[in-house]
């Protein structure tokens, strides 16, 4: 056996960072809501009161930190962030014990996530055999970004294009990262930038069921302590996804391949629990969102000179969510206008109006500074618009209708639109129609929660039905735009199944009925919770079906190098890998140091200058042939590289021991060999 064990490394740094996060994700959330007695915070209980904190600390930590931390510096954020946990624990004494002491149920169900969210996202290593899962596909790119903050400063220097000087990467929504880059600073040595990302999917996982949890306090407020029953029906209703597992099972069967996400069959609506460990960023941004929304809901009311500080919060929350999210924040953006007309002409709560649009303008002030960094980083210009009309692809139907008119194609996705989504969203599509069923226009129309959200899901449907993103081949907006309208049906399926129970009980000639729509319902449920255990498994355990045991041992002799790398190596050095490897996972994974050109990173990035680096440095690695060391170091002397790594799949791999005639390698294992260049 192997001395050292990556996976016990691993989950050793993810666990520190967690346990740091809270100063990140508490502690500035915590001093707010006090600061200002957001949602009535000083008359909360202790445990509440943390979970408010967390939940505000999302909407206040990211534009705080990134605006911070680029036009100041990255020491002056974490000197903040000291601030802000001084300031929390001076607060936290008063309550003494109290403050952690809650309901053992919540302890229960957030300790158990913690540790499932870190076993599905650490390496798993098997003697000299290493495994990923399949979230280290994004996570090549994000624990790059995450490193390079932590080295250079935010905006980052690109990690992966460095054409002869030094380029910041800020074509890219990245306020996520600088949180995991905090951590990761904080944690010294012992936490590295895949621990805080892995501690990260843990942490937002626990903000998804505090907003649960605050959203249900604050719009049922008539319920009081039969509040926790909701709650605990929401959170529960986080481990229900669509009926993916039926079709994902039968396309495994007739393929005879194990698939990666059960969500590739069709155009993706995520678990929550996919989400978390995929996404955690879009999740953020959607709390961030959500909180907006939840503080104009807790405004309503107050003082003039109240709602407008209370909206101020508002405004860092859809600052924050922009740096997490563009497409999750353009769902709010889009509703928050529509909310602002509703409003006007229902002629009630219009002193609401001018501290929303207060909050809109705040926003777009904070957010300036991100934005205009990111139109400068868009690289090479198409002239194509980010976005495109296209009605929601059913992808079963894509290969039959791929060569028909764009307008007939149109009609025939908008016919099985609604399949579309009954397979998608399972349990939620029957439930949001049971309902609308059983919600008087009259209800509707009064209650200003149903108002939001009726509004909200109509922004989301036309939005996630009618538009594409085409930065990448992806579609990310119909993906991501869903996430406020997953959010929304889940508040919808604790009503609606709250009501099947109450009328399933009752004496009314609906019973019938209702026992009816309670046993398809329930059908529906267990197919939503076998879909999200089907993901969550493939996520963890389909990679190392598919690789085997040769890539796994090749996964392991990456570790070792890139290890002695980060050990041995000054952390200024340019290293270089073949740069024609395409999502080359260990480079991003455990690489921390500049590289010259790389695919992980190449946002913002004139693809004319990014083939061109390709071109001139991929013969280093693959043209074996009269292989002459001086041709080498030429190039290295020309994009200062210092240090180059070779890897069995490279061409010239057959010729290291030809290489090692003129030049010692610096390290050297089955797999890998590293050898210094240029001067």
């Amino acid at each position: 056996m192997p001395e050292i064990n990556f996976m016990i490394q691993d989950i050793a740094s993810a666990l520190l960072g967690f346990v740091i996060f809270p100063i990140v994700l508490i502690a500035p959330g915590y001093v707010t809501g006090w600061s200002l007695d957001l949602f009535d915070f000083k008359q909360r209980r202790p445990f509440v009161r943390l979970g408010i904190g967390l939940v505000l600390s999302f909407a206040v930590s990211p534009i705080a930190l990134q605006l911070i931390s680029s036009l100041i510096s990255f020491n002056t954020a974490l000197f903040t962030l000291m601030v802000f946990a001084v300031a929390f624990v001076v607060l936290a004494l008063k309550e003494r014990s109290h403050l952690f002491v809650g309901t053992g149920i919540f302890w229960s169900i957030g300790i158990g996530w913690v540790i499932f969210a870190i076993l599905s996202l650490v390496n798993i290593q098997w003697g000299d055999q290493l495994f990923y899962s399949v979230t280290s596909y994004d996570q090549t790119t994000r624990v790059s970004v995450v490193d390079a903050m932590t080295r250079t400063g935010v905006p980052p220097i690109n990690p992966g294009y460095y054409p002869g000087e030094p380029v910041q990467l800020t074509f890219l929504y990245y306020f996520w990262y600088v949180l995991c880059s905090m951590v990761d600073a904080l944690g010294g040595r012992f936490v590295d930038a895949r621990g805080a990302l892995n501690a990260s999917s843990a942490w937002v996982g626990l903000g998804l069921m505090l907003l649960v949890a605050l959203y249900f306090r604050l719009r049922n407020l008539a319920r009081k302590e039969a509040i926790w029953k909701s709650v605990w029906l929401g959170i529960g209703l986080l481990a229900v996804s669509g009926l993916d597992v039926l079709p994902a099972t039968l396309l495994m069967i007739r393929t005879e391949q194990v698939i990666g996400s059960i969500d590739v069959w069709n155009t993706w609506i995520q678990s929550w629990v996919a989400s978390a460990l995929w996404v955690p960023h879009h999740l953020a941004a959607l709390i961030a969102g959500m909180s907006a929304i939840l503080l104009a809901q807790f405004a309503q009311g107050k003082s003039t000179v109240r709602q407008f500080a209370i909206l101020s919060v508002s405004g860092l929350a859809f600052a924050s969510a922009l740096g997490l999210s563009i497409y999750v924040t353009l769902v709010f953006a889009v509703f928050w206008g529509i909310w602002l007309v509703a409003l006007f002409f229902r002629r009630v709560d219009h002193s609401l109006i001018l501290p929303m649009i207060f909050s809109g303008i705040f926003a777009l002030v904070l957010v300036a500074p991100f934005l205009l960094g990111l139109l400068r980083g868009g690289g090479d210009s198409s002239g194509a618009l980010p976005i495109m009309f296209e009605i929601r692809t059913f992808l079963q139907l894509e290969s039959f209708v791929a060569d028909w008119s764009p307008l007939t194609r149109s009609l025939i996705m908008l016919v099985v639109l609604p399949i579309n989504y009954l397979f998608e969203l399972g349990f939620f599509f029957v439930i949001a129609i049971y309902w609308f069923q059983t919600r008087d226009k009259k209800e509707i129309a009064s209650n200003p929660f149903y108002i939001a959200e009726v509004l909200l899901f109509l922004v989301v449907l036309l939005i996630g039905s009618t538009l594409r993103s085409t930065v990448i081949t992806s579609n990310d907006l119909g993906w991501r735009a869903w996430l406020p309208g997953q959010f929304i049906l889940l508040v919808w399926g604790v009503d609606g199944w709250e009501h099947l129970v109450l009328v399933s009980k009752s004496n009314s000639t609906q019973v019938k009925e209702a026992r009816k729509n309670r046993k398809l319902m329930t059908a529906f449920l267990t197919i939503g919770v076998l879909t999200t255990i089907a993901d969550a498994t493939l996520l963890r355990f389909a990679w190392p079906i598919m690789t085997g045991p040769e890539v796994s041992r090749q996964y392991y002799s990456a570790r070792l190098t890139y290890d002695y790398l980060r050990e041995n190596i000054p952390s200024g050095a340019i290293t270089q890998n073949n740069p024609v490897n395409f999502v080359d996972r260990p480079s991003g994974l455990y690489g921390t140091h500049q590289m010259v050109v790389s695919d992980r990173t190449v946002y913002g990035v004139s693809q004319t200058d990014f083939a061109r680096l390709i071109e001139e440095l991929s013969p280093i690695f693959n043209e074996p042939e009269n292989y002459i060391w001086q041709n080498t170091d030429r190039l290295c002397k020309k994009y200062s590289i210092d240090v180059l790594i070779f890897s069995d799949e490279d061409p010239i791999w057959g010729n290291i021991p030809v290489l090692r005639l003129n030049r010692d390698p610096l390290f050297e294992n089955e797999s890998y060999a590293v050898f210094t260049c240029g001067e």
